[in-house]
């Protein structure tokens, strides 16, 4: 009996100093959660209410997770860069970092499905099965410029979309400003933007918007990865590319002869977001993460400034505002066909047209409402 008695007090004293080590009862966890999601707080008090509530995932008084980034450069690219630059900020909120380069991104997003990724920084038009409605933010022609972007951080970062943040397995920890996507062609004769149709038109297939508008100007669309149609088009086997600025940038500017022009008129807001597994970046982790990525939005939005500033001013060219109208009426009807097709999430595209017309209410998508 003596035995008995003494096996049982010793389990009932490993049960109160487990719960004491880092264990909390529903009530203690739902305070903690509340006060974590309270954006009003400092972030100091959150960050403490953070670890105590995931006591169980701190490993020396830091929760160790790997990031994996894109950038085409690798670990001498800007992006890779600027992530690095993030590792001394997070240790101020308990996250320490492994930050893994991925030139290439088919394998960065095969590592972060099979878990060898904890998180992964990919580009937004690449994240839609992780998560359609912030992917939806790249949708032809929603977002025309900073200025709207900076509005939908914004939204995005509060705490009551943090539902919207979550799909299946994974999290939207982060959304950043990559620039936007530009018809980019050789200097030759151009009456009009319908007359791009008629020339020999590339597009990096796995950027669907971008491919869907160049399938709707030219039937005969060249698709390529994104190392063979900058390739391509440097060669001048393509007379135009569709594709993000940060592809110019980094696969298409060294490597050209001549010049080149760029219609200066955005097709697309391009970003770059980052993906989390759920069971790595809970509720409040990636809140807090996705109000940092906020913080520096003025940071991420003029290194991408800076970069484009390099492109000389006599490469731009101007597209008359009559033909702008048009395209725009053309880019919000594809937008329109791409949601009944299930590609974009129309909560999204509501929100962004909200944006549009708080900033241009006299427009006439303000007045006659489709999105």
């Amino acid at each position: 009996m003596e035995t008995v008695t003494r096996v049982l007090l010793a389990g009932l004293l490993l049960v109160y100093f487990t719960t004491q080590a880092g264990e909390v009862s529903p009530e203690q966890a739902a305070k903690l959660q509340a006060r974590i999601m309270n954006a009003n707080l400092p972030l100091q008090n959150r960050v403490r209410a953070l670890k105590k509530l995931h006591a169980d995932q701190i490993v020396n008084g830091k929760i160790n997770r790997s990031f994996c980034v894109w950038d085409p450069l690798g670990r001498n690219g800007p992006i890779y860069a600027t992530v690095n630059d993030q590792k001394l900020r997070s240790l101020h909120y308990g996250l320490a970092l492994d930050i893994r380069a991925y030139p290439d991104e088919e394998q960065l997003i095969t590592d972060l499905k099979s878990g060898v990724c904890d998180a992964a920084l990919i580009r937004g038009n690449r994240t839609y099965e992780f998560n359609r409605y912030v992917a939806t933010l790249e949708a032809p022609g929603a977002v025309p410029d900073v200025q709207h972007f900076r509005i939908l951080s914004q939204v995005i970062a509060s705490p009551k979309m943090a539902g919207k943040m979550e799909q299946g397995d994974y999290v939207v920890a982060g959304v950043a400003y990559l620039g936007d996507s530009y018809f980019v062609r050789h200097p030759k004769p151009l009456q009009s933007l319908a007359a791009l149709g008629q020339q020999k038109l590339g597009v990096i297939r796995d950027e669907r918007s971008l491919v869907e508008v160049a399938n709707r100007l030219s039937a005969n669309a060249v698709k390529l990865g994104a190392v063979a149609a900058a390739g391509e088009f440097v060669a001048g086997g393509l007379d135009v590319i569709l594709a993000p600025a940060v592809i110019y940038q980094a696969l298409i500017a060294g490597q050209l002869n001549g010049p080149v022009r760029i219609l200066d008129m955005p097709q697309s807001l391009s970003t770059i977001q980052l993906i989390g597994r759920q069971e790595k970046f809970p509720t409040g982790l990636a809140q807090i993460l996705r109000e940092d990525f906020l913080f520096k939005f003025d940071t991420y939005v003029g290194r991408v400034k800076a970069e484009m500033n390099t492109v000389p001013a006599d490469y731009w060219q101007p597209v008359p505002e009559s033909e702008q109208q048009r395209h725009r009426s053309q880019l919000q009807s594809l937008r329109l066909s791409l949601r009944k097709q299930g590609l974009y999430d129309g909560d999204m595209l509501t929100l962004m047209r909200k944006v549009r017309c708080k900033l241009a209410p006299q427009a006439a998508e303000c007045t006659a409402v489709v999105e």
